[in-house]
């Protein structure tokens, strides 16, 4: 048997393509959505002024229901959680209990991730041939401010950041599966066959700027990277091909230098 678990608190831009990607290649998918982020507070300063906490501009817990509700390979299941620390590994935990038994591979996902036709059934594959590996990842392909509905050809994109985790494909040997918290991976668990596809700079403007206030809110507190407060304005939203040095942590932004254009791979469009 073989599970996906996806987490998510915002994003659904595009996790029914996400889903679709991979719903053939796998048994069941659970979906664990929270309703808040994983701290909260009752304002953020921001650009030397108090404001709001902010809300999500998604209406997360219809948009599920209505989109996958009546399939019988999707479980919906609430869950709060205030840490992002092994979260996967407590979500593996709650799909066993909830289904009563356990898969031999656990696909985890995040809702932009995708695979092309036949690349899940590829990794597992090579899951299975690499006996030694408990888990396999794929480096990522991640396009830049890239509209879906228009299907282009060409687009921009990011250049691969060589340690970043995508999809994590587990080999499941207990109930226990310890995750990694800053998605960085060593290069032996990387797959050697597939890259997959990465929408997270894709999203939606005000789903955008929702994500770059929470970063900013809660970073410290959970022990990631500080964020830059202007990151939203000055990388994403005024982007031009000129613009330079765009990750959002402060210290790290020369670790993706730019985003050039891509012509996008068919495989791809196909998944829209």
């Amino acid at each position: 048997m073989k599970w996906a678990i996806y987490r998510i608190h915002y994003g659904t831009d595009f996790i029914k393509f996400s889903v679709n990607s991979i719903i053939n290649e796998v048994d069941k998918i659970f979906i664990f959505y929270s309703n808040e982020p994983w701290i909260k507070a009752n304002e953020i300063f921001y650009k030397n002024k108090k404001i709001p906490f902010p809300s999500n501009p998604e209406n997360l817990k219809d948009y599920l229901v209505k989109n996958f509700k009546n399939n019988n390979k999707i479980i919906l299941n609430n869950f709060e959680c205030n840490t992002p620390l092994n979260q996967y590994g407590l979500l593996f935990k709650k799909a066993i209990d909830i289904s009563n038994t356990k898969p031999k591979t656990v696909l985890f996902m995040e809702p932009d991730m995708l695979f092309a036709k036949n690349q899940l059934y590829i990794l597992n594959l090579e899951l299975s041939l690499k006996f030694w590996l408990d888990s396999l990842t794929t480096k990522q392909i991640e396009l830049w401010k890239y509209n879906i509905l228009n299907k282009d050809n060409y687009g921009y994109r990011i250049p691969i950041r060589k340690r970043r985790a995508g999809p994590v494909l587990w080999r499941v040997k207990n109930t226990e599966i310890k995750t990694h918290f800053s998605g960085i991976y060593d290069k032996k668990n990387f797959s050697l066959l597939i890259r997959s596809l990465n929408l997270g700079f894709c999203l939606n403007k005000d789903s955008m700027f929702y994500k770059h206030l929470l970063t900013l809110s809660f970073s410290r507190i959970i022990g990631d990277s500080k964020t830059i407060e202007n990151w939203f304005e000055d990388k994403w939203l005024n982007w031009n091909k000129n613009t330079k040095n765009l990750d959002a942590s402060v210290g790290n932004e020369k670790s993706i230098p730019n985003a050039y254009k891509y012509k996008i791979q068919k495989k791809f469009l196909d998944l829209f």
